[in-house]
Formats: C-alpha cells, sequence, structure tokens
C-alpha cells in the first residue's frame, strides 16, 4: 500500500510543480491520506534515529529550521515540513517526498513542525522521539478554544506515547503543571542561562526559541557550543525576520499572527526604531488565520504606542480598517491616505514616499503568504 501510495503522490507532485499550482506541500499529502489513512503509522516512512515534533503557538518554523540546520551540518539526513505546512497532510507530505520509491534507505531523522491543535492526533499516529513544546497562547479562538484544553490534550497524548524526552520552558506556569511519565526525560530550556547565549544569534532570534534548540541537540549529543558554532550564520525563515529588497526600498517581514507573536515584535521594534522609516500593519481574516480578529485588542496599548510613535505608519488587509481603530486606540495618529485594504496600493503609496527606504511589515499569516509572492513572486521559501 505505501509503495502505490507513494507512487501516486509523485505522479501529484510532478503535475503541481509542472503546472506552477503551488509548492506540493499539502496537496500530496491530503490524496496520501485518502488512500491509505494509516500512512503515519507505517514503519516505511520512519526515520532510521526518529522523529522530533516542534509545536507551540510561535516559534515553530524558526526553531524547526534551526535544528534541521545543525543536524545536517553534524552530516545526517533529516526530513522537514520547509513550507511550514504543519497539519497533519503537510506532514504526509514531506514524509513521502524524502521517501525514494526504489530505496530501502530512510533518512536519519524527521524534524517536522506541527500545529499545535494538530500535535495529540499526531502523535497518536506518528512515533515520536522527542517533542519541543516552545509556548502556547490565546491564538485563533473561534477555532482551537482556551489553551488549558489544549495543554491538557498535550499532556494526555504524550502520556499515551512512547516520547523519549520532552523539551518545555519551565519559566511558563502553565508548563509546571504538566505530569509526564517516569519513562520521558523532560528537559528545561530555560536552564540554559540567556548571557551565554552569542549576542549574534540573539539579536535576530527569540532567546527562548534558541534555548529550545540548543537543550534538544545537548540531549542529542551534540554540544551547545558546537551548536552555536553551526548556527553562526543561519538565516531567518521566510517572513520571520526576513528582509526583501525591491528597488530601493527594504521590506522587513516579521510575522505578527496573535497577541504574544505582535507584542514581541513591538518590543523588539520598540529597541531598533532608528533602523526603520516606517511601519506597515496587514492584518486579513481568511482560513488560515481564523476569523475572529479581536486579539488585536489583546496586545497593550503602551505597546503599541512606545513602538510606534514618531513612526510614519501604514495599514493594509482585509481587516485594515480593525487594525487602523486599534492603533488609533493605542493614541498613534495614522494619517487618512495611509490605511488602504489593498495591499498593492498601500506599497505604491510606500514606494512614492522617497523618503523611505527601511520599512517594517507586520502581517497576519494569510498576510505575509501574500506580501512575499507579490514582492518576491513565491508565497513560501
Amino acid at each position: 500500500m505505501l509503495f502505490i501510495t507513494l507512487l501516486i503522490t509523485r505522479s501529484l507532485e510532478f503535475l503541481i510543480h509542472l503546472f506552477g499550482l503551488g509548492a506540493g506541500g499539502t496537496w500530496p499529502g491530503h490524496a496520501a491520506l485518502k488512500i491509505y489513512p494509516g500512512i503515519l503509522a507505517d514503519p516505511g516512512i520512519r526515520p532510521s534515529l526518529g522523529t522530533i515534533l516542534v509545536s507551540g503557538t510561535n516559534g515553530k518554523t524558526t526553531t524547526t529550521k534551526m535544528l534541521c540546520r545543525v543536524l545536517t551540518q553534524k552530516g545526517y539526513s533529516v526530513v522537514t515540513n520547509a513550507s511550514g505546512a504543519n497539519l497533519t497532510n503537510g506532514l504526509v507530505s514531506a514524509l513521502l517526498s524524502a521517501k525514494h520509491l526504489f530505496s530501502r534507505r530512510p533518512a536519519d531523522y524527521a524534524v517536522l513542525e506541527v500545529d499545535e491543535f494538530a500535535l495529540p492526533s499526531v502523535l497518536k499516529q506518528l512515533p515520536a522521539k522527542g517533542v519541543v513544546l516552545l509556548n502556547l497562547s490565546r491564538d485563533q479562538l473561534d477555532r482551537y478554544g482556551e489553551t488549558d484544553l489544549i495543554l491538557e490534550r498535550w499532556e494526555n497524548s504524550i502520556n499515551e506515547s512512547n516520547v523519549n524526552f520532552v523539551v518545555l520552558d519551565k519559566s511558563f506556569d502553565y508548563f509546571n503543571k504538566m505530569l509526564f511519565p517516569s519513562g520521558t526525560e523532560v528537559l528545561d530550556a530555560e536552564s540554559i542561562p540567556e548571557e551565554t547565549l552569542p549576542a549574534e544569534l540573539n539579536e535576530k532570534f527569540h532567546p527562548k526559541n534558541i534555548k529550545a534548540v540548543l537543550t534538544t541537540l545537548s540531549f542529542l549529543g551534540i554540544t551547545i557550543n558546537e551548536s552555536v558554532s553551526l548556527l553562526s550564520d543561519f538565516e531567518p525563515a521566510y517572513g520571520r525576520g526576513e528582509s526583501v529588497r525591491v528597488g530601493d526600498l527594504n521590506f522587513h517581514i516579521f510575522l505578527a499572527k496573535n497577541p504574544a507573536s505582535l507584542t514581541a515584535n513591538l518590543k523588539d521594534l520598540e529597541k531598533k526604531k532608528s533602523e526603520f522609516d516606517a511601519v506597515l500593519f496587514i492584518l486579513n481574516d481568511n482560513i488560515p488565520d481564523g476569523r475572529d480578529v479581536s486579539w488585536i485588542y489583546d496586545v497593550d496599548s503602551s505597546v503599541i504606542f512606545s513602538g510606534c510613535s514618531d513612526k510614519e505608519i501604514y495599514v493594509s488587509g482585509v481587516r485594515g480598517f480593525d487594525m487602523a481603530v486599534r492603533i488609533d486606540y493605542a493614541g498613534v495618529v495614522i494619517p487618512k491616505e495611509n490605511v488602504l485594504t489593498s495591499v498593492p496600493e498601500i506599497v505604491g503609496r510606500i514606494k512614492n514616499k522617497n523618503t523611505l527606504k527601511n520599512i517594517i511589515v507586520f502581517p497576519n499569516y494569510s498576510a505575509m503568504l501574500y506580501f512575499r509572492k507579490m514582492l518576491t513572486g513565491r508565497k513560501i521559501l
């Protein structure tokens, strides 16, 4: 059954790339699950040294990419869902893409980012060596519900699985309440002192993500010093601190899809205000984002004001007017002409302002994909 499924999905991948229908991050997996619903449990797609699942509200893509970078630099073959497709169909697509039709040699590791709501279901099907839990905050309540429910499901699914280790950050109180089996080693990422992290990494990436990576790699036998050395020239994942140059303009894209990520990005902006000439917010309410955008009011007004004051502000997206009202409530003045739902129009307005050079952009998820495609021709990678 696995060979037939693989043959069909390979053909589908070929057609997707031939006709430019996307990155092939989800459709092959969706087809595979229809043909072979139990495919995640099939030993034929498992890596030889184990699977590591990375989940949480924020930081999954960057943390996953960091882990893959070090492991590949150490000479291991690694399977990952680099496109960021982190639901079950995306994981299946990634695992199948690394499986050769006529080879029995598996990859060494699979390092997969997993949507926080999908993690319990994935753990029931896919044996994991380790699970990295980054954080959990309110995100898309219309889809997922409150965090207590997700934490309970995480705990139950890990307890029902044969997981060797769990990496988490015990500075978060909610993680301290979780109980795991005696056979599962619990590793506290916060045990790594922040002052030991190299400045070049600390300036570009969230310290908690770096600590989670170093803790995981230490368990796998790679020292902190070696991991840090192998990450010295690591670049951000797409849309997570990525810089895109268009003519004389530099757009610096920082995904801001929930209160935690927007707050963190605004605080970083406050520290680096002199580096940017303007701020562009793009807010959508498409299916990947969740329809409920009330989360923008969970961001403290003082944080919005501190980050945006004395900067030229632009706002766009399907729910751009909602975001503009939120920013206005925080005491930040936005000229009416700087609020347009059309992203191409707002970018055109920015281009016509000859005094602007560096623009920091805070889009939520679907807005980030659209914005990247508009600037680079591709949504991802």
